[in-house]
């Protein structure tokens, strides 16, 4: 990245010279450059929210989620997986066609540890919040995640009640100053 010359500038040749050199006026390069602009587009980002966001980002899942718009309840977990600090679960605990979020942990061993978590099935357009922990070296509790991902059991809140649940949990975690 570069600082931008005057005009005035540029128009003397010796300036020209040392424009096309750029070797006194070079910021940064390349990783660096970008990592400098990122920075500065961030920070102009406002990223409060109020109550009534949260309350409108639970209509637009439950909305999507009753209208089987895949692409908008994916959304509005993502938004309320980064909201928790929720993530993608580790590969044993990934199961396909199937949108998850979660808590996830490393306990001392190096296993890691997920719950609750957000199950969404894109082919049954079926969704679950589970608060049960699994691990992921834990055989038996891999097969019952399965079991829940594919609908064989069920978790305790399900539907609609799940965007109700994350936006209760989002505020709480606000009140408490999270």
């Amino acid at each position: 990245m570069r600082k931008s010359p005057d005009v005035a500038e540029m128009v003397k040749p010796r300036n020209i010279v040392k424009i096309l050199r750029d070797s006194d006026v070079k910021i940064s390069r390349k990783a660096e450059s970008l990592k400098t602009v990122q920075a500065e587009c961030i920070a102009r980002l406002d990223l409060a929210f109020k109550p009534e966001d949260i309350d409108d980002l639970r209509r637009d899942g439950i909305a999507s989620l009753e209208s089987n718009y895949a692409e908008g309840v994916n959304e509005s977990l993502a938004l309320f997986a980064e909201l928790l600090g929720y993530r993608l679960p580790p590969k044993p605990l990934k199961i396909p066609h199937c949108t998850i979020y979660a808590a996830v942990y490393r306990r001392e061993s190096g296993e890691d540890q997920l719950g609750p978590a957000v199950i969404y099935s894109l082919m049954r357009n079926e969704l679950q919040l589970t608060e049960e922990i699994f691990g992921s070296l834990e055989k038996e509790k891999i097969e019952h995640f399965h079991a829940l991902a594919a609908g064989k059991e069920k978790a305790p809140v399900r539907g609609s009640a799940v965007f109700e649940h994350l936006q209760r949990t989002v505020l709480s975690s606000r009140a408490q100053g999270n």
